[in-house]
């Protein structure tokens, strides 16, 4: 895990969460992560709930960043794991990065207060600066010339959300992995905003077909990189697209791929459907 290639545009958002962290005693610190963990219902878990993903991944990184310099509470010395915990991390070595990096953030979100019942607060947001580099890279994606999808990609790869929302038709969707399909300007408005900053999409190769009404669909595999875990390792993705007649997004279906063998089954020519 990489500090978003020194692109965090301000901590200050956790600033003083981190803060009055690093002050407590060193049992303290424990407890207040042995709280997060467990989900319980304590003020700094009731914070870390409002934070968005890539906040809470912020949040770790921080920690983990203290914990090596000895300003917060490591893990106790002597400790040792589990006959399940080991045969666990035994696992996670044995997968690709992209995979690592899901899980992770699967368990770091999954973490803090979160009350069924209760409306949930507002995402807190967390802001990345991008590399000129990257936000200069031109799209070429083999076998799609379509331009409705290859300006999507230019505008996820430089955080233009609106040029990007405006490429959706009024009742299009989004529908990222594992998750509902987000429906409507406004509402994929707020998810990318939330969740997509700072992603690097790196769309390789598709295929398209063509309708009778005009309308089209395109299928295309590629990688997404995150700077929160630089650019050595990337996410096998595979994108669904739907146009309208109009030369709209109608839907865009984003898979993560388990492993680099899938993304081969997804190859121009066993892409039929």
């Amino acid at each position: 895990m990489t500090p978003a290639v020194l692109g965090v545009a301000s901590m200050s958002l956790i600033e003083n969460l981190l803060d009055r962290i690093k002050q407590m005693s060193g049992p303290e610190q424990t407890q207040v992560m042995f709280d997060l963990v467990r989900r319980a219902d304590t003020p700094i878990s009731r914070s870390y709930s409002s934070y968005s993903d890539n906040t809470r991944l912020g949040f770790w990184y921080q920690l983990a960043e203290w914990m090596a310099e000895g300003l917060v509470a490591p893990i106790q010395y002597g400790y040792q794991l589990s006959a399940q915990g080991q045969e666990l991390f035994d696992t996670l070595k044995k997968l690709d990065g992209g995979q690592q990096i899901q899980i992770l953030r699967d368990v770091v979100v999954g973490m803090g207060y979160d009350p069924v019942s209760e409306v949930a607060p507002e995402p807190v947001e967390f802001d990345f600066i991008r590399p000129e580099s990257v936000a200069a890279t031109q799209i070429n994606i083999e076998g799609i010339r379509e331009p409705v999808v290859l300006s999507y990609f230019e505008a996820m790869n430089t955080d233009n959300f609106d040029t990007a929302i405006a490429l959706f038709a009024p009742e299009g969707a989004l529908q990222p992995p594992f998750k509902e399909p987000i429906i409507g300007h406004e509402a994929i408005g707020v998810y990318m905003r939330a969740e997509a900053k700072g992603l690097t999409l790196m769309p390789q190769q598709g295929i398209s077909q063509v309708s009778g009404d005009g309308s089209k669909q395109l299928k295309i595999t590629g990688k997404v990189q995150t700077t929160w875990f630089g650019v050595n390792v990337a996410m096998n993705i595979a994108w669904r697209f739907a146009l309208n007649p109009e030369g709209k997004i109608f839907y865009v279906g984003i898979d993560l791929l388990a492993s680099p063998e899938e993304l081969l089954n997804l190859r121009p020519d066993k892409m039929t459907r």
